[in-house]
């Protein structure tokens, strides 16, 4: 399968941060094939999830400071210097968690709020490519997005922060705003506009998984005690999206491109 090397700035790593680590690693197992490479570190347990030859992100538990918190997937970003990068984004409006922290052997990352509220890691990898991923394949992160009410303060925010470069979308749903972003060439996902029908949900970040059938995914998280939270919808030029929670509760969508 290819691997990808993601531009300074992109998203570069996927982690699943789980209640209850062994059955997210057996659902995706089910629903997606990947396979677990399940390493000790300092802060417990820690499995990388491969797709094919290369790996697709990581699934562990909870880290220290979140207990009692649901399971959650999170995106890391690369950049160059975490803390001249969270330090930055302290000062365009950001929030910590904590202080930046070493991931050993790997690199040094940092947990932050973005000024609407939506959780995001800073990631400085010990070697200065950040490493390689499968992405943009079957059964890999495809899409990284943001929903957001105010579409122009996040370019703002992002923008200065990790140089991204912004294209409105003709593919926005109706109503709505949608910005791609792109870090060097490569466009990894987009800033969509919330409406009042969103209510009080929190803004957040969201991870597309591609699938080559939607409906065989949507059976298989069946069948492997996962939930559909969103149900099936056609997105115009897009393809085929559902939403999905694994038995622990983590939630990322399903999408089958138009072809």
């Amino acid at each position: 399968m290819p691997v990808h090397t993601p531009a300074l700035g992109a998203p570069c790593w996927f982690e699943l941060a789980s209640t209850d680590p062994a059955r997210s690693i057996a659902f995706a197992q089910a629903v997606f094939g990947w396979s677990a490479d399940e390493q000790g570190t300092p802060m417990g347990p820690y499995a990388f999830m491969i797709n094919g030859t290369a790996a697709v992100g990581a699934i562990c538990g909870l880290p220290p400071g979140a207990e009692g918190a649901p399971s959650f997937w999170s995106a890391y970003f690369l950049v160059d210097d975490v803390d001249a990068a969270r330090a930055k984004a302290l000062a365009l409006g950001a929030t910590a968690f904590g202080e930046a922290f070493d991931g050993p052997g790997m690199g040094d990352g940092a947990a932050l709020a973005d000024p609407g509220g939506a959780v995001f890691n800073l990631w400085q990898a010990e070697n200065a490519a950040g490493g390689e991923l499968a992405m943009f394949e079957d059964f890999s992160i495809g899409w990284v997005e943001l929903a957001t009410r105010d579409v122009e303060a996040a370019q703002r925010f992002y923008g200065e922060l990790l140089g991204w470069t912004f294209q409105d979308s003709a593919n926005a749903p109706p109503g709505t705003r949608y910005s791609e972003y792109a870090a060097g060439d490569t466009h990894y996902g987009g800033l969509l506009q919330m409406t009042p029908a969103w209510g009080d949900v929190p803004e957040h970040w969201s991870l597309y998984v591609v699938v080559p059938d939607l409906d065989i995914a949507l059976s298989a998280t069946d069948a492997a005690g996962g939930r559909l939270s969103v149900p099936a919808f056609n997105a115009p030029g897009v393809g085929r999206i559902a939403r999905i929670d694994d038995p622990t509760g983590a939630g990322c969508y399903l999408i089958e491109l138009a072809r």
